[in-house]
């Protein structure tokens, strides 16, 4: 009976033992700021980007502003480091526009009234296009959902929700970056003014791994101060895929009325 007594005291040290060292293994990291750099951080975003060369992708696009609200399914075409196709289809596939850009040129049609847009990207306005204030930079990372950390003039680190928060600031604006410490992904931007007012707020959610990219499923863009959002949900995403010069033709109508900016 002792030996038995002592057999199951043995067995219930060891599950005790056994217990305690899986929970070690299963906790979450303890993140610190003091063991890490803004610098390697960017680094380690940067890994992501570079790993990402194109992408064919199906999703769902919505808009909500004071102007419009709409929805419509989207085929989006991007090739890293300056390429992207989006088209836009309602319902039965009915054409709503399309929008095109790379190094060399910007094409928007706009199907309900049939006009083709044509500028050099560096000329353009993407202000008269968006209802968002993007900038080419912006367009690229929002429709693959990389979101690269900038280099500025002041930086700091600290823990926010159990992810690395990345503060920093160029010139009069500041900006905020949440890092997924695991991934190594921009989770949150915002880009604030002086005054501490929110200018633009990128969202990323649903993380999921492709090959050895990490990407998600869902982003949504805001821009506050013209109650505006963009949300892009992605069905499908086919990532780097050969992409080659026809999969960025616009079939555009031979009436269509063209305007050169």
């Amino acid at each position: 009976m002792k030996k038995k007594s002592i057999q199951i005291t043995t067995i219930f040290v060891l599950c005790v033992l056994l217990i305690t060292g899986c929970a070690g293994l299963f906790k979450k990291p303890t993140l610190s700021p003091d063991a890490i750099s803004p610098g390697f951080l960017r680094h380690r975003v940067e890994q992501n980007y570079l790993r990402f060369h194109s992408a064919k992708a199906k999703a769902r696009i919505s808009l909500e502003s004071p102007q419009m609200n709409f929805m419509a399914n989207s085929s989006i075409v991007i090739r890293s480091p300056d390429s992207l196709l989006v088209k836009l289809s309602a319902a039965f596939g009915l054409g709503i526009g399309s929008l095109f850009f790379n190094k060399e040129q910007f094409v928007v049609h706009n199907s309900f009234e049939n006009i083709v847009y044509i500028a050099h990207p560096d000329s353009v306005d993407l202000r008269h296009f968006l209802v968002i204030d993007f900038n080419f930079y912006d367009m690229i990372q929002a429709f693959s959902g990389i979101h690269l950390i900038k280099t500025h003039d002041r930086d700091s680190l600290s823990i926010d929700h159990n992810q690395y928060l990345l503060i920093g600031q160029k010139g009069e604006q500041v900006r905020k970056y949440w890092i997924d410490p695991k991934n190594f992904v921009v989770t949150e931007h915002q880009q604030l003014d002086k005054q501490g007012r929110l200018l633009l707020h990128f969202q990323y959610s649903q993380f999921t791994k492709y090959g050895r990219v990490v990407l998600p499923k869902t982003i949504r863009i805001s821009q506050p101060d013209k109650k505006t959002r963009i949300t892009i949900a992605f069905s499908r995403i086919d990532v780097n895929v050969p992409v080659n010069h026809q999969d960025f033709e616009l079939k555009i109508p031979q009436n269509a009325q063209l305007i050169i900016l």
